[in-house]
């Protein structure tokens, strides 16, 4: 009997134990989820490294005794915060946390540590396996029903996709995480986005949208204590200075952003800061001075375990030296730079790239090497030209089916305001009546709204179309518009204006041989081929299947026989050996010059269209000039099929 009582007595107090247990295994829970809310919304973002470590041990001390979720949860971010300077181990710890993850079945904490291996893989790996990450944690977030979880992912990708060069693609995940942001209530994070977009416009050309957004972020990051947002602000004021012509800006805000990584001891932000500072010491041509601050930023970069700024520290020595008259070194420095930014497929660097290392070929006397690069530097600069508008018109594209949408929304939420308004006037008549005639005076102003902004998108889709879509040069239109602005000009002023047409030689084979796309690639490329071989101020035009349109102001037969004759030699040394058989590319060059008795632009063609004529009859691949202009007639010829 007294072993019985023992034994309920012992179990009462194993129950009343647990009983006691259990509010204080939650209340420790609760004590993990509110500090990690915190620190995630922003609190962690202005601690230094220190501080950071000590508010991560504290959070790992409030983890309940088994608790898997929370210990990755922990885990997760302190991959984020604990690896500033250690992206290495900062993607060692992410493949340990996406293994243990893997196993819980934890998919939130899968999420994260995908994010964490994205952001390590940016500096030590490829862009490509850093997208792979970001795309699996956006895939997975999409399905938790977490709009700030998802929008960290969509942030984080436009950031990468904006490095690549695709403004347009970042623009939309950064719109796209605003607006989740914002539904999440998070505000601190919907500010620092405004960072995002900034860094964007700024590489798609819109200066003006970039100040904007960044004077926004520099309030923002001042007044919340955000030092890493605030270097990254100062960074890109810095940037758009050196684009503005303005080093002694640039190189203030540069100052601004080492100060405070010292403060921090941020041994990456440190070397940013003199990466930085090296082209405004450039622009002034203190060149010894921009080799001191590069050499410094390789030792912190290598200290930091990044590699991906090599590319960069490469080209600014070599300009450097440049600027020193050692071209030898600066070509060695080239040739690294190179190796890493021709990978990369970024365009604005192997534009700077090209137009730089033109110069130091040329100052060494090679100057077929000059003109290669000098074309590698014309083509890249037509690229990005071409695809910063593209991006520009499918951003506005975007903004306008957005606005579009959230204006059908507004309009429903309105309908609907006002039928359950109207609903209730049947009691309150005179004061509803009211309500809804100024619900209805906004719904007319938002609409009236909608259409400014329709006509206003009009007009710049109306610009758009002036381009042909397939070469990217101007279309019949344009080019005779343009054509005729330049008749008018010459007759007013007396000047010469000469025409050349350029039709591709049996182009026809090469469509029956290979099919229509792949004629299609030999016409984009004739096409930048032309570009490349006319003069500043030269106009081409594609006006018919395979034939361009050259307008030569201020020029005479004499002298636009040289430009006849590049563009045909460009054409012959064409590259389309990944072409098949048969796309063997030449062309034929009629040039005539503008006449007092020609009327207009037309007749000016008609005459380069006969010695066009004579080009093919006598055997292609040539130039021939309006024999008129020469004083002799005509031949006559058989029809030719081209």
């Amino acid at each position: 009997m007294r072993l019985r009582r023992t034994w309920l007595f012992g179990l009462l107090l194993l129950l009343a134990g647990g009983g006691l247990a259990l509010p204080a295994r939650a209340a420790s829970g609760d004590a993990f989820d509110a500090l990690f809310r915190r620190l995630e919304r922003g609190e962690i973002w202005t601690l230094d490294q220190a501080a950071t470590d000590r508010r991560l041990a504290d959070l790992a001390a409030l983890i309940p005794p088994g608790d898997a979720h929370r210990t990755l949860l922990h885990q997760a971010l302190r991959c984020d915060w604990h690896w500033r300077n250690d992206a290495p181990g900062q993607l060692a710890d992410a493949e340990d946390g996406l293994r243990r993850a893997a196993a819980a079945a934890d998919v939130e904490a899968r999420i994260r540590f995908h994010y964490c291996r994205a952001a390590a893989r940016e500096q030590i790996d490829t862009n490509a396996s850093a997208l792979e990450d970001y795309d699996a944690g956006i895939a997975l977030a999409r399905g938790s029903e977490n709009d700030r979880l998802l929008a960290d992912g969509l942030a984080a990708r436009g950031g990468m996709h904006s490095l690549l060069g695709e403004q347009s693609r970042a623009v939309l995940d950064f719109l796209a995480a605003q607006r989740l942001y914002e539904r999440a209530g998070a505000r601190p994070d919907a500010e620092f986005n405004l960072l995002n977009l900034a860094i964007a416009y700024r590489r798609m050309g819109d200066t003006a949208k970039a100040a904007d957004y960044l004077r926004q972020s520099e309030r923002f990051t001042e007044r919340s204590g955000d030092w890493a947002g605030l270097t990254s602000t100062l960074m890109q004021q810095a940037y758009l200075a050196e684009d503005a012509g303005q080093p002694g800006e640039a190189m203030a805000r540069y100052e601004r952003v080492l100060s405070i990584a010292r403060k921090q001891n941020s041994v990456y932000d440190m070397g940013a800061a003199h990466l930085g500072m090296a082209l405004p010491h450039i622009m002034r041509r203190e060149y010894r001075q921009a080799l001191a601050v590069l050499a410094q930023a390789e030792r912190e970069f290598a200290a930091a375990g990044d590699t991906s700024n090599r590319d960069m520290l490469a080209l600014r020595r070599g300009q450097a030296y440049a600027g020193l008259g050692d071209h030898a070194r600066a070509l060695e420095a080239y040739a690294r730079a190179a190796e890493w930014i021709e990978r990369s497929g970024n365009l604005r660097y192997q534009a700077l790239l090209y137009e730089a290392r033109s110069a130091s070929h040329e100052a060494m006397g090679d100057k077929d090497a000059a003109l290669a690069d000098l074309r590698r530097y014309i083509a890249a600069t037509e690229a990005l030209e071409k695809r910063n508008h593209d991006q520009q018109a499918e951003t506005l594209r975007f903004q306008f089916d957005a606005e579009r949408g959230e204006l059908e929304d507004r309009r429903h939420d309105a309908e609907q305001a006002l039928r359950d308004r109207q609903l209730e006037t049947l009691l309150k008549a005179r004061r509803w009546q009211r309500i809804a005639t100024v619900l209805a005076g906004v719904l007319v102003l938002l609409l009236g709204g909608l259409v400014l902004r329709q006509f206003a998108r009009m007009r710049r889709l109306r610009e758009l179309a002036s381009t042909d879509p397939l070469t990217g040069v101007a279309n019949r239109r344009s080019i005779e518009v343009q054509g005729e602005a330049m008749l008018l000009h010459a007759r007013v002023h007396g000047l010469p204006l000469c025409a050349l047409l350029v039709d591709l030689d049996h182009f026809k084979r090469i469509n029956d041989a290979n099919g229509h796309l792949a004629g299609d690639e030999v016409l984009a490329r004739a096409a930048r081929a032309c570009q490349g071989a006319l003069r500043h101020g030269d106009r081409l035009g594609r006006i018919g299947g395979e034939e361009f349109l050259v307008l030569l102001p201020n020029t005479r037969t004499a002298h636009a026989l040289p430009v006849a004759e590049r563009l045909r030699a460009a054409l012959r040394e064409l590259d389309c050996s990944d072409i098949p058989a048969d796309a063997e590319v030449t062309a034929s060059v009629g040039v005539a010059e503008l006449r007092p008795q020609d009327e207009d632009l037309k007749a000016l063609i008609q005459r380069a269209d006969l010695a066009l004529y004579r080009a093919k009859h006598r055997g292609r691949d040539r130039v021939e000039v309006d024999e008129d202009a020469h004083g002799r007639a005509p031949e006559p010829a058989a029809e030719l099929v081209d």
